[in-house]
């Protein structure tokens, strides 16, 4: 995609065009949308959490009904975690702040790992996936989990919006210098959630904490997001 033929109307509230007309209050903006969506997303877990815990309390369970309650509070417990973990490195983002493990990263390595992490979401939505792969070689600079978990969160984005049983395309090339990652898929809504919306900020920050940038298409129909990073 070429930014200086297209900005999409998406590439104005999000993506690198976005980001270089970001300001402080801009980030206080991001922050409290964050937190009112972490705050709202907090209360699955702790709120499953919380029963199940009481009929651990009230006793009379046998073994088998108790090991599968400590199961499903292990489980909840865990995604808990996890999004705690998420939310302060998604604050840190956006405060630019976030300290990272850097290190030479083959991309179709941590790419490979974020689709197997989709798998279940690509089940729920009947949406299939169609690789292009041709940067085997390609290493770049940067955090491996926080990678990994931009990588993952762009395909969330674009297989939550695709029609059920259509095809999400993905496609990796070098140009130049730049190894770009490609996702996309024909979309059952006319624009973007303010939650998706949220996450494409999101994203374009921590692609630029790694010298990346976040380009989305201008066809709401077919929604196109490229991500570039350096190659080292």
């Amino acid at each position: 995609m070429n930014t200086t033929a297209v900005i999409s109307d998406t590439d104005r509230r999000c993506g690198a065009y976005w980001l270089a007309r970001l300001d402080f209050t801009g980030r206080n903006e991001l922050l409290v949308a964050l937190l009112s969506r972490f705050n709202h997303d907090l209360r699955t877990p702790l709120n499953t959490i919380l029963g199940w815990t009481h009929l651990l309390q009230k006793g009379g369970l046998d073994t088998v009904r108790a090991r599968h309650v400590a199961d499903v509070i292990a489980r909840n417990s865990r995604d808990q975690t996890q999004l705690l973990e998420e939310f302060v490195d998604d604050g840190r983002a956006i405060l630019g702040v976030l300290q990272q493990q850097l290190a030479a990263l083959k991309m179709d390595d941590v790419l490979a790992e974020a689709i197997e992490r989709l798998s279940g979401l690509l089940t729920l939505h009947g949406v299939s996936l169609q690789s292009k792969f041709d940067t085997a070689k390609v290493s770049v600079n940067g955090d491996a989990r926080r990678l990994t978990h931009l990588v993952y969160r762009l395909l969330v984005i674009v297989t939550r919006r695709a029609r059920e049983a259509s095809t999400v395309e993905i496609e990796t090339d070098v140009d130049r210098g730049q190894y770009t990652l490609t996702l996309s898929g024909t979309a059952y809504e006319p624009d973007w959630s303010e939650s998706a919306l949220l996450d494409l900020r999101i994203s374009t920050l921590v692609a630029a904490l790694h010298d990346g940038e976040l380009e989305v298409g201008a066809d709401a129909a077919r929604p196109c997001v490229a991500f570039r990073l350096p190659c080292v």
